[in-house]
């Protein structure tokens, strides 16, 4: 996804707050007038202000203040005149002015506190903004900043509230409506920022972008190409959004939608990431050929950039075309030699063929280009403990361990690498083994398998009762996992619960015929590389 576009926001802020301060003129205005408290100039002034000729009205209301200096309307109507007139600090004395005759002159409160919104004084506006609010608590000008106050300082719950107090006047401007939906997205409350959202002018084609990024961040996928759709009109960037429109009809599994927009892109616009992404609609569509010839234009429009390969060679991966996985990783190799990644994908595709020797190779040569990161070393120790070479393994993941105690797949095969080496209960590989896997499990709850191998290591010591619950919650994870339920079976069976027990055993023998433990690991091992290597 695409950052959210930079927008002028001092300058927009201005404009609404002289446009507010006008309605709160206006306001005063609309109620019956004591001429005889304001010298006769006063109408001509106040009509000047209406008129926008603030260069009129500003002499005539500094002279009703020479002879009344007192005169709260006029020394209210000159701020307002002095902020037409890009005059705000000048404005802003003329408010404390007035309020220095009178704190709890209303008018003069909430426009000197809007003024200072528009200087950028946040802090202070947010003080008179609460001051005035205790004298008026439903006035909704003061819930309105209140609420961008609160969404500038990430105070999203009471933006949100502040915002609903404001009469609806969230919903008259584009970047307030905007900020609402934010602070409700933030908040949890997603459906209100769809309907306020729905709120914007059709042809604010920024605003309806902005809204498409932020409800397909909230995976609002349809309403986010809805707002797409509408930015597209007149949006100045057309492949940004066209992009934007492609990415949440395949996030959104609407694979015929995301093929006609990001092949009508394309036309146009020849960029690797797109292609990449038309791929993955391609492929989830059931057009496979498509989906390859897609990466591969990408690898030809963008040369450099790795994750073309990778995801090239993740798609042969999937359709287990090992041979062309190869031939690609060759390619990636000789134009990008610093590409480890690629050459662990390419490491996990000679362990699939059975060649483990070169996969060694391959994962030595990806950790010393990555010595960083403990992938390479995890899929290095995987090999080593399938060609049972498992001290090796051990030596490396221990090292690894403690440069980086909570990957919980350095914990799980050093487990592994220990139980080949023999962990014999009361041992201290045992318990190495052990704290490694419930260091494992505590950093991954998610993981089945290093439970399942916990579940075995704690029948092994006698405590059947938490190698149940190991691998019960194995189960809940990965409910296909034959190791699981068999072990499963075998101490219920032992534990008299014969029904379940036999349930279990029934499950294990409909199963097809398990992988050999080789081609678990392999498997394994492809599935722990595609995902590292995302």
């Amino acid at each position: 996804m695409y950052n959210r576009p930079r927008v002028n926001r001092n300058r927009r802020l201005y404009r609404r707050a002289a446009s507010i301060l006008i309605t709160v003129a206006m306001g005063l205005f609309s109620l019956p007038l004591l001429w005889s408290q304001s010298p006769p100039d006063y109408p001509a002034a106040a009509a000047y202000v209406r008129q926008g000729r603030a260069d009129l009205a500003i002499p005539m209301l500094e002279q009703i203040l020479a002879t009344s200096p007192n005169d709260l309307k006029a020394r209210n109507l000159l701020g307002i005149a002095l902020l037409n007139a890009g005059r705000k600090e000048e404005a802003g004395v003329q408010f404390r002015k007035a309020l220095q005759t009178d704190p709890s002159f209303i008018p003069a409160l909430k426009n000197l506190a809007v003024n200072e919104m528009a200087l950028g004084q946040k802090g202070e506006a947010k003080a008179h903004f609460e001051r005035l609010l205790k004298l008026v608590p439903n006035d909704p000008v003061a819930h309105l900043y209140m609420g961008e106050i609160c969404f500038a300082g990430h105070g999203y719950p009471q933006a949100v509230a502040h915002y609903n107090q404001s009469g609806g006047m969230h919903l008259r401007d584009p970047q307030a409506t905007v900020h609402f939906a934010t602070s409700a997205v933030e908040s949890n409350q997603v459906a209100a920022a769809e309907l306020a959202l729905n709120r914007l002018p059709p042809d604010a084609a920024q605003f309806q972008f902005d809204a498409g990024l932020l409800l397909a961040g909230a995976k609002r996928y349809e309403a986010a190409s809805h707002h797409f759709l509408l930015a597209q009109k007149n949006f100045p960037d057309p492949y940004q959004v066209g992009f934007n429109l492609t990415l949440v009809y395949v996030e959104g599994h609407n694979y015929p939608a995301a093929i006609e927009t990001g092949e009508k892109l394309a036309r146009d616009f020849q960029k690797a990431e797109l292609y990449n992404l038309l791929s993955r609609a391609y492929e989830a569509g059931g057009r496979t050929q498509d989906a390859y010839d897609a990466l591969r234009t990408a690898t030809r429009i963008d040369p450099q950039d790795e994750t073309n390969y990778l995801d090239l060679m993740s798609l042969c991966l999937t359709h287990e075309n090992w041979d062309l996985s190869l031939e690609i990783s060759d390619v990636a190799v000789s134009r990008i030699p610093q590409a480890y990644r690629v050459r662990l994908q390419r490491g996990a595709v000679l362990a699939m063929k059975g060649r483990l020797e070169d996969a060694e190779s391959e994962f030595l040569a990806a950790a010393g280009l990555a010595p960083q990161s403990s992938l390479p070393i995890v899929a290095l120790a995987v090999v080593r403990i399938e060609m049972k070479k498992p001290e090796p393994a051990v030596t490396a993941l221990r090292t690894r361990r403690k440069q980086n105690p909570e990957d919980y797949l350095v914990d799980w095969f050093l487990a592994e690498a220990l139980s080949q080496v023999g962990v014999e209960p009361g041992t201290a590989t045992e318990k190495e083994a052990m704290e490694a896997l419930e260091d494992a499990v505590r950093s991954n709850p998610a993981a089945a398998q290093p439970r399942v191998l916990l579940g075995k290591l704690l029948v092994k010591r006698g405590e059947p009762e938490r190698a149940t619950r190991q691998f019960e919650e194995a189960l809940k994870l990965e409910p296909n996992d034959i190791t699981a339920a068999y072990q499963l079976a075998l101490l219920d069976r032992k534990a008299g619960n014969t029904k379940r027990a036999e349930e279990l055993m029934t499950k294990v023998g409909k199963a097809t015929s398990a992988p050999d433990a080789g081609q678990r690991t392999r498997r394994e091992l492809v599935k722990i590389v595609r995902e590292g290597s995302r």
